[in-house]
């Protein structure tokens, strides 16, 4: 009777991996803007559109821009991460996410009338700002939430954001450059975007399914089978963390090493395809390496969806792994790329374009599955930021093991995140299986207070 009742709820559990309701179809939509939204002025934007835009300062002003300053006001912006967070634990996703919403569209409006570096710096400081809110603690605060246990496969989904911002923004901003709208009419035209995102998180979003009358993950619990309410819960819970206990606590920073590794070499690699295609000497000028990499983002999404699916149905654990040890595969490739046909050129990058749309839903997946729901906020409020920090670092890390391999040596850079790789995975191996915190056991006590609350 009880392998009959395990397989019956395991087959309820399949089948409501896409049966996420109405709302949470409309918050898994609303989160992919939100990426979108952050990766337009991220890595993938400024890649996408880094020199035309260096173009036009270099015409209004003599100066230029530099991709560089992504490293510095990232981590910066990682590091302020911690006060996203627990702005999202103490007041709520939704004013968090409305607020950074229309925050984002005055700093893009005014990121749009740059006319030096000065500018420039301090636009996309406070552009990265609102947008790094917007696709870490805002989105991993609402599909933590709403999908506690779906929050794989639903993570597959919201993060497609980031290379939909490729196949759409990118195209967008060369066409506004090509004609009269210019850097200007591109920044307007997002800014409009944003206040409206704004607008609808203000009116139809929820920081919690109980609040639109549904359940978490779209399924009701056992232990409110037999009740006509969905009150929210979390209004009566406190978390038992400080974030001095966070910083002690084990499982925190395992998480963040065997997710920030993989996390940096994602960002390390992308970063330097082109250029690592263009020294193979197959190519005359970018425009190949650039077509392939564009024509690779469709993977991508695809990529964001399969990883999310591995996720629910083998475990974050497991993926994590898997993750890790696939980057260990492609970038040994990408170690004798140049001694390989030119057709590999296109294999290889569509390999890593497919694995790169894995690690925004993998990492706080990993801190959901081990500190609950209930808890997902107060523990991502230091390992987002933390591992983060290492994502921001993964372009450097890349150009230091080049040049201890004597200078321009591919072979060196990519051998260096392959050994972190290999630790990365060994790291996630060895995190242990038991709970940080109980979701079953909060829940009913909730129930207990929400009860007592009733009662007076």
């Amino acid at each position: 009777m009880r392998k009959e009742e395990w397989n019956m709820k395991n087959k309820h559990k399949v089948s409501s991996a896409v049966n996420f309701g109405g709302w949470g179809w409309f918050l898994v939509l609303i989160c992919i803007v939100y990426q979108m939204m952050y990766s337009a002025f991220a890595v993938d934007g400024i890649n996408g559109y880094g020199a035309s835009l260096a173009a036009y300062l270099s015409q209004v002003s003599g100066t230029e821009i530099t991709s560089d300053m992504l490293t510095p006001i990232g981590i910066i912006c990682c590091l302020l991460g911690l006060l996203f967070t627990t702005l999202v634990l103490k007041k709520g996703t939704k004013l968090v996410a409305v607020a950074s919403c229309f925050g984002m569209a005055i700093a893009v409006f005014c990121f749009g009338r740059i006319t030096n570096f000065t500018n420039y710096t301090i636009g996309l400081f406070f552009v990265q700002i609102f947008g790094t809110c917007l696709a870490f603690a805002v989105h991993h605060g609402f599909v933590g939430s709403w999908f506690p246990t779906l929050k794989g496969v639903v993570m597959g989904w919201t993060t497609m954001g980031l290379p939909l911002t490729s196949m759409i923004l990118v195209p967008f901003v060369t066409w506004c450059f090509a004609g009269s709208w210019g850097w200007t009419g591109f920044c307007n035209a997002l800014a409009v975007v944003l206040l409206v995102l704004g607008f609808v998180t203000l009116i139809f979003m929820t920081n919690t399914p109980e609040e639109k009358g549904c359940y978490p993950d779209n399924i009701c619990p056992e232990n409110r089978a037999h009740q006509d309410t969905r009150e929210d819960l979390t209004r009566y819970f406190k978390t038992k963390y400080s974030i001095v206990d966070l910083l002690k606590n084990k499982s925190v920073w395992m998480i963040v090493i065997g997710f920030g590794i993989p996390w940096a070499t994602t960002a390390g690699v992308m970063s330097q395809i082109i250029v690592r295609m263009m020294s193979t000497g197959y190519f005359a000028d970018p425009f190949g390496p650039v077509a392939i990499l564009s024509g690779c983002t469709l993977v991508g999404l695809i990529g964001s969806f399969c990883w999310g699916w591995l996720d629910t149905n083998i475990g974050t654990k497991r993926a994590g792994v898997f993750y890790n040890l696939a980057y260990v595969v492609f970038l040994i490739g990408m170690m004798f790329l140049h001694q390989m046909p030119v057709i590999m050129c296109t294999v290889l990058t569509a390999c890593l374009c497919f694995t790169a749309g894995g690690i925004p839903n993998l990492m706080p997946s990993m801190v959901i599955s081990k500190f609950g729901r209930y808890e997902f906020m107060s523990a991502n409020r230091v390992c987002t930021p933390l591992a983060t920090i290492i994502q921001s670092c993964g372009f450097a890390i890349l150009v230091l093991g080049k040049s201890l391999g004597g200078g321009n040596n591919w072979f060196a850079g990519y051998g260096v995140f392959v050994v972190l790789c290999l630790i990365g995975a060994f790291v996630i191996s060895r995190i242990d299986d038991k709970k940080e915190s109980d979701d079953a056991a909060i829940e009913q006590e909730l129930l207990e207070k929400a009860k007592s609350h009733s009662a007076k």
